[in-house]
């Protein structure tokens, strides 16, 4: 058997193994193009705006309309959920918001959101904190949150 024919056949044997792998990632960047505001399952609230997504993420509004405080969750800086959700929910880039809690840390008017590291993270945290609400890239499964807002990531 020459190198080549040999060298062929592994390359064919290969051909459905990326199938299968360019399929799974089709499928994920699919799952990734939504934005989902979610928060704990005793918010008041069954729907909620833009506007007031980004009242809350710049800790203008503080509690809900019953008057429990107001956990909001944030992903950390360099997630690409993160700017998704600042350019398209609240209109803001990462640059102005940077510069908006730099002003008001520095003037003692408050701190912005707490920060974590995954959509499951995200899930888990506002699964077990009364008044909280962050955002995913994908609708989480169990009874612990419920969906606020959903959009189409561009």
């Amino acid at each position: 058997m020459k190198f080549t024919d040999f060298l062929t056949r592994r390359c064919l044997a290969l051909i459905p193994l990326l199938a299968l792998l360019c399929a799974g990632a089709a499928r994920s960047a699919l799952a990734a193009n939504e934005l989902i505001v979610i928060a704990h399952k005793d918010v008041v609230l069954d729907k909620i705006s833009p506007e007031r997504v980004t009242q809350i993420y710049l800790r203008q509004q503080q509690s809900w309309p019953d008057g429990q405080p107001i956990q909001p969750i944030d992903l950390r800086e360099g997630s690409s959920l993160r700017r998704a959700f600042y350019d398209q929910v609240t209109g803001r880039s990462l640059g102005q918001v940077r510069a908006y809690w730099a002003r008001q840390s520095f003037t003692g008017m408050g701190l912005p959101p707490r920060q974590v590291d995954s959509d499951e993270e995200v899930t888990r945290l506002v699964q077990n904190t009364p008044g909280a609400i962050g955002y995913v890239s994908r609708k989480p499964s169990g009874a612990g949150v419920k969906v606020l807002l959903s959009t189409s990531v561009d």
